[in-house]
Parts: C-alpha cells; sequence; structure tokens
C-alpha cells in the first residue's frame, strides 16, 4: 500500500494520500485547496489515479480541495451524510464501507467537533484482516481533541461517546490526525504527526477521562474563537 502524509506549513494540516498500487487508485483524505497541485504531480508520479477524495469534516480553519480536486480527476467526493454542503457528492453513514484493491476504508461517525465528523478505519488485506490505523480527522489529536465550539450545545457530550468508540480500538492501532501541532483546532496537539491509541490512552489526558461529566467541564475551558472560522465554514460548504 502507498502511504504518504502531506504537511503543511501553516495550520499544521494533514492530507492523506494512499491507495493500493494493484488497483492504481488513490484514496486522499483532507485536501486542502493550496495542494491540489502538489497532490496531482504525487499522483502522477505514482502513476496512479485520485479516485476517493474525503473531508473528515467541514473544515473550519482553511479552505478544502476537495471540489477542484474531484473536478480535475473525476473523482468521487465523500462525506458523512449530515453534511451540509450544497454540491452533489456521496454521503456515508456510520458502517459504510470503500475498498480498492487490498485496501479497505470503513466510516465511522464520531461527533462533536463538528456534527458531521469522520474517523476513517483502514485496513490493508496484505498485512491483515485487521484495521491497521485510523484517521481521526479533528476528533482525536496526538496529545489532544478537538474543540467543542464549533457544533452544538451537545458537542462535548458526542465528543466524549465518539472517544468512547475510538477507545474501543485496539491498542496496537496507528493514529493519524488531520492536524499536528500549530493548529487552532484543538488544545496541546503534539508536533508528532501520529500516535497509536493505546499510547494516547496513557497520555492524552482528555482522551483517557472516563467520567463524561469530567470530560465535559474540561471542555469548557475558554479558548478565543478565530474571527476566519465563520467564512472558511461557509466557503467550504459552497465548494
Amino acid at each position: 500500500m502507498i502511504f504518504r502524509q502531506l504537511i503543511s506549513r501553516q495550520g499544521g494540516c494533514v492530507t492523506y494520500v494512499f491507495g493500493c498500487t494493484q488497483a492504481g487508485e488513490l484514496f486522499i483524505v483532507d485536501p486542502k485547496a493550496s495542494e491540489v497541485e502538489e497532490i496531482l504531480k504525487l499522483a502522477e508520479s505514482l502513476r496512479m489515479k485520485v479516485r476517493y477524495v474525503i473531508d473528515t469534516h467541514t473544515h473550519a480553519d482553511h479552505l478544502s480541495g476537495k471540489r477542484r480536486l474531484a473536478e480535475l480527476t473525476g473523482a468521487s467526493i465523500y462525506l458523512h451524510e449530515s453534511t451540509k454542503v450544497k454540491f452533489p457528492v456521496e454521503r456515508v453513514k456510520d458502517g459504510e464501507e470503500l475498498k480498492s484493491g487490498n485496501v479497505k476504508i470503513r466510516f465511522v461517525h464520531t461527533p462533536g467537533h463538528t456534527p458531521d465528523s469522520l474517523s476513517l478505519l483502514v485496513t490493508d488485506y496484505r498485512r491483515g484482516e485487521e484495521p491497521w490505523m485510523v484517521m481521526t480527522g479533528d476528533t482525536l489529536f496526538v496529545g489532544g481533541v478537538g474543540r467543542v465550539d464549533i457544533g452544538g450545545e451537545d458537542s462535548a457530550e458526542l465528543l466524549f461517546y465518539s472517544l468512547k468508540k475510538l477507545k474501543e480500538l485496539p491498542d496496537y492501532v496507528e493514529v493519524y490526525p488531520a492536524h499536528t501541532s500549530g493548529s487552532v483546532c484543538g488544545i496541546g496537539i503534539s508536533g508528532k504527526p501520529e500516535s497509536t491509541i493505546g499510547f494516547e490512552k496513557k497520555f492524552n489526558t482528555a482522551f483517557r477521562t472516563e467520567n463524561k461529566e469530567e470530560f465535559i467541564e474540561s471542555q469548557r475551558i475558554q479558548v478565543v474563537r478565530p474571527k476566519e472560522f465563520d467564512y472558511y465554514i461557509n466557503a467550504n460548504l459552497e465548494s
């Protein structure tokens, strides 16, 4: 399986490019608008086609490149069924799967940071039948969790239960979030761009919290909401 992380210099955004070389198809997860050309060049160098474009949620801190990338490649766009985008996309439900060659994705609805947040369980059948990694979007970071002032009043409670879902995964499952340090989408995000479920359960204070009320109270920390959030949210619903 081909697997690449593209880490942005601004905002710590991470785009994922991966897929089965035998099938010749690529999954692109959380593409930034500013990285579309880089993604196309990478696909060309790999001699693989972009077929599946996925946003793990409606991004609030940058412009998504999903629509432009799909227009240039003919790929399909996948978002959770609760998305409010104003253009045609494939709307997926919790538990639905995508398969290309030896690679399979299972969509897991993990609301909290946003109502439409998804995590992606990735299996490489050449390595085994069990999921190898989980792409957690802005739900779980290395060292932190997603901020909860973007969704509704029950966002912290929803995030608690979403994290509980992730904690049920085996400790060896690798964690690949949508941001590394420098992002405003969470607090205490590490500069390390990957981790494991087991490591985060041991060292990530918010992730290891088992008491719902304690977790909700911990998420009431007052942080300044960037003014540009509303602009990016609205723009990403349009394009």
